[in-house]
């Protein structure tokens, strides 16, 4: 029953008092403001412009804005806009899958703008286990799986403009993570504007980029990749803020259909061996215990194993307190198998694992046979390789901005740095790639493939992969065979920006420029 009240109550924490505030004191209104554009001037012709359209950041250009026509009429070179996407650091990862969309661009005869890929954010985290599943479980259950996560972000040139046309979040899972994660990746989001061009390699292009990924991840010994295809709902971006209005959103059907298209070509490449669903999975692993399946975070299934614990709790508590319960053991024991064998039923399966998995397993199988073609396992090796999984010594890019979904998204929220439209994508991609480039928390991190130590000023081996000594460890005897070449690491790539060092470099002052253009309208008056 609704209860009718003249106030609200507010507060950040529920436990505390809270704030009694009349509603009188609120207006009733529709959230559908839209707020006005940004406006700026330009200071020779003082002709107004939005802001997005000009493609004009006080950050990047402090002297002021030029519209194209004056740059035109009073031939004046704009200063360079050194915030690029192709200067942000390069590693191996984003190396392969650059040139792995580029060669397939070039393949084609697609003259285009050129794709540059980066990965904004690479860190380690580890996934805590719930605490329903850990009190239902004291002994055996984890306290959490270590993984590496890391952001993956694709930009084309389009129009001389740097655009965003595709990000993902992964979660890799290497060979020191506790079973059932060992050696497994799974993709946790992966979004997209339509503002690639052109039109008819979109969808090859996003293909490209996974099998590109999952090629990387099979050659540093990764045994299994996880994907839950399964779209947002209407009004929920899952990266980019606002998607373009016209973009369709594929029903889960049609992108289970995508999703399967993208690894038939993988296995036509060799790069992966087969896909299941995540039920056939479990009954081909002959999963006995919920601690068998594959625990993410962030993923559906740790959600649904704590609250089905929640509900068995609940269930077994209103039992104790029935007086009409039998208290004997046994009785339970029958209840739960009846219970059992009515899901069973339900399943419709009689598999040796099925008939065998505890009441609480068989609870999470029903759910898996709702919605186990959302869920695709997808095998990269038919055994356990002898790869290292190269985690350790990888570079670590802290970056609080990409770090996570929420992260980026609550940035493009709060700064309305829109993807709905062309001209947005490429403001908010703008203003984002001047926030990677000038973030003081921005670093990448390197471990001395010696003491495991981190290295600020590293010694990067030219002729082994992935190999850094620090400065300490590099001046011990005997030194490393091949040649060493030292350098000093951030996420920007400053020996691109020559040897003046400096974002802030122009041939001309504003201050001539404006003195010349002065001169010549008193001389046409005067004439």
């Amino acid at each position: 029953m609704r209860v009718k009240s003249n106030s609200i109550f507010i507060g950040d924490d529920l436990t505390q008092t809270l704030l009694e505030i009349p509603k009188s004191l609120f207006a009733l209104a529709k959230n559908d403001i839209k707020e006005p554009e940004a406006g700026i001037d330009c200071i020779i012709c003082t002709r107004h412009w939005h802001q997005v359209c000009a493609l004009h950041l006080d950050q990047i250009w402090s002297e002021g804005f030029i519209c194209t026509t004056c740059i035109h009429q009073y031939n004046i070179k704009r200063k360079e806009n050194h915030y690029i996407a192709s200067k942000l650091s390069v590693n191996d990862l984003s190396s392969q899958l650059e040139k792995r969309v580029n060669d397939f661009l070039h393949n084609q005869g697609c003259q285009t703008g050129h794709v540059t890929i980066r990965i904004l954010s690479s860190y380690d985290k580890i996934c805590l286990v719930k605490p329903q599943l850990k009190k239902y479980y004291p002994c055996q259950a984890a306290n959490g799986y270590p993984y590496r996560t890391k952001a993956i972000f694709a930009f084309q040139k389009i129009e001389d403009v740097d655009v965003i046309f595709c990000g993902m979040y992964v979660q890799e899972y290497d060979e020191h993570c506790p079973a059932p994660n060992t050696r497994r990746l799974y993709i946790l989001y992966f979004d997209t504007v339509h503002f690639f061009q052109p039109k008819i390699y979109r969808t090859n292009v996003y293909h490209e980029i996974l099998i590109g990924y999952l090629d990387y991840v099979k050659q540093h010994g990764y045994m299994y990749a996880h994907v839950w295809a399964y779209p947002a709902n209407e009004g929920i971006d899952y990266l980019f803020h606002r998607h373009p209005y016209e973009q369709r959103m594929l029903k889960p059907t049609r992108l289970q259909d995508w999703c399967k298209k993208m690894l038939d070509k993988a296995i036509a490449e060799r790069i992966v061996i087969d896909y299941k669903d995540i039920m056939q999975d479990c009954l081909d692993n002959h999963v006995q215990t919920v601690l068998d399946i594959p625990y993410f975070d962030g993923d559906f299934w740790p959600f649904i194993i704590e609250n089905n614990i929640e509900k068995l709790e609940q269930e077994e508590y209103a039992n104790l307190d029935d007086p009409f319960e039998s208290e004997d053991s046994t009785e339970i024991s029958g209840k739960r198998k009846s219970v059992n064998t009515y899901e069973h039923k339900k399943l419709k399966k009689t598999t040796d694992p099925m008939s065998n998995s505890t009441y609480l397993l068989s609870t999470i199988f029903s759910a898996m046979e709702k919605y186990k073609d959302t869920f695709f396992v997808i095998r990269l090796h038919n055994q356990i390789t002898s790869y290292s999984t190269g985690n350790e010594i990888n570079a670590v890019i802290q970056c609080d901005l990409m770090d996570t979904r929420y992260a980026f998204l609550s940035f493009a929220c709060d700064k309305n740095y829109e993807f709905s439209s062309l001209r947005r994508a490429k403001f908010s991609t703008m203003s984002l790639l001047h926030e990677l480039h000038t973030s003081t928390t921005d670093k990448l991190i390197y471990k001395c493939n010696a003491c495991r130590q981190q290295c600020d000023i590293r010694y990067h081996c030219r002729e082994c992969k992935d190999f850094d000594l620090c400065e300490k460890c590099y001046d011990i005897e005997p030194q490393h065979e091949h040649e060493m070449k030292r350098s000093i690491l951030s996420i920007v790539d400053v020996s691109q920006y020559g040897k003046q060092n400096s974002l802030n470099v122009d041939d001309k002052s504003i201050a001539n420029i404006l003195y010349k253009i002065t001169a010549m309208k008193i001389n046409a008056t005067l004439n």
